[in-house]
């Protein structure tokens, strides 16, 4: 017990050590594969020639720069979400599915009568053609709908949209998942910290430094957390992108076979009908920071629980290691 102890002790240290080195960087400059803040809110109005690129360590959605046009209608999605005080999964979702439908334009024309950036229908009842035409109703009309959707916070993106949007390519949403969450953490100011060659590091210091704050269904940080939020913003925090909910994250990969998981894997739990209800990150001397529900705070625990389903090492897909096969 001394021993394992000590063990976590000594990694506490090193985990310290790579929050100070994580928190000296400053966001206001672009940093390798990561995006600069260059958008907050007290400045989005001022950016509005300037492009929000998708970072070259995220381009595994399709490529995409977006324009002055773009940029507006993305910027107007995410303050509609502020206005409406929707969790920034909401943006997310919402950003993705205009980007698949119209490419954040406000198109006249679409498939038989759709229109505008979410190609709504008049004759599904979205409204009138100058309507759906204006972006806010548009906005406002996708985001009346989606909040309908039992659990959709938790659902991962692509039955989100397809519940709402009852598209002929349902699968078409996920690839933009990628860019959408990079843009709306650009528009909100959240920016990605990257320490390049320390991604591990960095992603148990960004968790670690998280050690004792709130859970809460749905929240991303930076005051509080559910299990998926929090291991998404870790990896982000080391410039990887990795999907919003825990069924999605496990299906992300790539897996880790049980007795070969290292620092910096995913752990999950309790498998449900869409995937794992639950996520942490593998830290060592078989323990993990996860957030585990409301009753409780964002802390460590041991992983060996009767319910552990698997792991997944998210941080092979930047070359840095191998997976071993499940």
């Amino acid at each position: 017990m001394k021993a394992a102890a000590a063990g976590v002790a000594f990694l506490l240290l090193i985990v310290s050590a790579f929050v100070a080195a994580a928190t000296s960087i400053l966001t206001d400059s672009p940093t390798p594969g990561g995006i600069a803040c260059a958008i907050t809110p007290s400045t989005t109005s001022s950016m509005a020639d300037r492009p929000v690129a998708a970072p070259a360590a995220a381009r595994t959605a399709p490529m995409l720069d977006l324009d002055a046009e773009q940029q507006a209608h993305a910027s107007l999605i995410v303050q509609v979400a502020i206005e409406r005080r929707l969790p920034a999964r909401a943006a997310v979702i919402a950003v993705a599915t205009a980007l698949q439908e119209s490419k954040l334009r406000n198109l006249r024309y679409g498939h038989l009568d759709s229109l505008g950036l979410f190609q709504q229908r008049p004759s599904q009842g979205w409204g009138a053609p100058e309507q759906i035409l204006d972006p806010r109703y548009a906005t406002d009309t996708f985001y009346d709908r989606l909040v309908k959707v039992p659990r959709w916070e938790r659902l991962p993106l692509t039955r989100a949209a397809q519940t709402v949007q009852r598209s002929g390519f349902p699968d078409a949403y996920a690839p933009w998942e990628q860019l959408a969450q990079r843009t709306v953490d650009a528009l909100t100011g959240s920016c990605v910290t990257v320490i390049p060659g320390e991604q591990v590091a960095a992603v148990i210091a960004y968790a670690h430094a998280q050690l004792g704050k709130p859970y809460l269904w749905g929240a991303e940080g930076p005051a509080a957390f559910d299990c998926s939020g929090l291991t998404m913003r870790a990896y982000q925090a080391a410039g990887i992108s990795i999907p919003r909910v825990a069924a999605d994250q496990w299906r992300h990969g790539p897996p880790v076979r049980l007795g070969q998981e290292q620092p910096g894997d995913l752990a999950f739990f309790r498998m449900e009908a869409d995937g794992p209800g639950h996520v942490g990150l593998v830290i060592g001397n078989r323990q993990m920071i996860h957030a585990p529900n409301r009753r409780s705070v964002v802390r460590i625990d041991t992983y060996q629980r009767g319910d552990l389903i698997g792991f997944t090492r998210p941080v092979a897909h930047t070359s840095i290691g191998e997976p071993d096969p499940r």
